[in-house]
């Protein structure tokens, strides 16, 4: 399981609500920046900062990782990735759309850290939603 030890965390959505807002200093101060989906630092470091420790990526927006694997997952990325969805695209019997797609890009990113979250962690996480929202995700 993933552990992380952070005293402080920025978290920081790929809206385009940052842009033009000048906090990327103070962002990158933090010890523990958390990045969604494939929300862009290149071009926007004076907005959003430099760093990314943590990207949480939707199922959906796998695919757009992939479009640019380099950036993503190259040799010197030190970024954990914490995959979510449901389990018909995560399953690991070989039957996973985007389990499969992660598989193969940690063969030739081995160094990728790459967690998926379990059915059970997904489960929680859908009540939690469905309790704050009223709504099903």
């Amino acid at each position: 399981p993933l552990q992380l030890d952070c005293n402080l965390c920025a978290i920081v959505s790929n809206s385009g609500q940052m842009v033009g807002q000048k906090v990327g200093n103070e962002i990158d101060q933090s010890s523990c920046i958390w990045r969604m989906n494939n929300a862009p630092t290149k071009g926007y470091e004076e907005d959003v900062g430099r760093m990314t420790m943590i990207r949480v990526v939707s199922h959906t927006s796998v695919p757009l990782l992939l479009k640019n694997p380099d950036y993503f997952f190259k040799e010197a990325n030190a970024t954990i990735y914490v995959i979510w969805g449901p389990f018909r695209n995560m399953r690991k019997d070989g039957n996973g759309i985007v389990y499969n797609m992660l598989k193969k890009t940690v063969d030739i990113y081995p160094n990728a850290q790459i967690y998926v979250t379990t059915e059970k962690r997904m489960s929680y996480c859908d009540g939690v939603f469905k309790k704050e929202t009223g709504k099903d995700r």
